[in-house]
């Protein structure tokens, strides 16, 4: 059985006496850091990031690129400015895999919910995307509605992965139905992407690539690819864009070992 908290005795409340003898009622911390639990366990945050945190965000190793810096001191400020400074504005984060997209987008929607009491949801684009469809398709009476308006409504989003589907005209009507309703609503948005923003023909002339190469890029698809560019537009609107470079960390400082 839960002890009840020593300082306001389950209550919730402790009671004030100022010089004049008036009484104020405020909350005690028991009660604060129950509503941030409740926060945590509603954010949907994958346990594997559950412990993510800006200060634990790994710049330090000799492979980091200098851009993996510039990518933490943009999530803290934002994180410092919220919700006042920031005026609905978010953060895409744009990089390869194994760059730490995540983990920064992660802290920044922990540190949000622990630190400035804001709600706040993790969904991966694919996942919420299926969720939308296998709902729709049982034809669960309110449930769709019910997902997206918590979707939508939530303090701050984090969209993780976002193009990581097969395109079709639900995929990007839905997509752009959630991100245009948190825009309207001047709702902040951290977003993750793996691909491209920009169609791979501006490589600069002093750059020279192979045909190879060239071939290759043609190929590779774009985020304006996989959302379509009117939302790839309306996405640079909302959210400051942050380009992360290097190497996979993971490959290099984070290999699986059972030594």
């Amino acid at each position: 059985m839960t002890q009840p908290c020593p300082t306001c005795d389950g209550s919730g409340l402790l009671v004030t006496i100022d010089d004049r003898g008036n009484r104020f009622a405020h909350e005690c911390d028991c009660r604060l850091e129950l509503r941030v639990d409740r926060a945590l366990a509603l954010s949907r945050i994958p346990r594997r990031y559950l412990d993510c945190s800006l200060s634990n965000y790994e710049t330090g190793h000799s492979s980091a690129h200098p851009s993996l810096c510039a990518a933490a001191l943009v999530a803290g400020r934002f994180a410092g400015a919220y919700p006042l400074e920031t005026r609905g504005q978010g953060i895409l984060f744009i990089g390869a895999s194994g760059l730490g997209k995540t983990h920064l987008a992660v802290s920044i929607l922990r540190g949000l919910i622990t630190e400035k009491g804001a709600s706040g949801q993790f969904w991966e684009h694919k996942e919420l995307l299926d969720k939308l469809r296998s709902i729709y398709s049982l034809r669960t009476a309110g449930a769709e509605d019910k997902l997206l308006r918590s979707v939508i409504t939530c303090d701050l989003l984090v969209l993780d992965d976002l193009g990581d589907i097969t395109p079709s005209d639900w995929s990007w009507d839905t997509t752009a139905y959630i991100l245009n309703a948190r825009y309207n609503e001047n709702l902040s948005t951290v977003i993750t992407t793996n691909l491209a923003n920009e169609p791979p023909f501006g490589t600069p002339a002093d750059e020279p690539v192979s045909r190879a190469e060239a071939r290759r890029m043609a190929r590779r698809e774009t985020l304006g690819d996989r959302i379509g560019e009117r939302m790839r537009s309306r996405v640079q609107e909302m959210c400051v864009t942050v380009e992360m470079q290097g190497k996979d960390f993971r490959q290099t400082i984070k290999r699986a070992s059972f030594s």
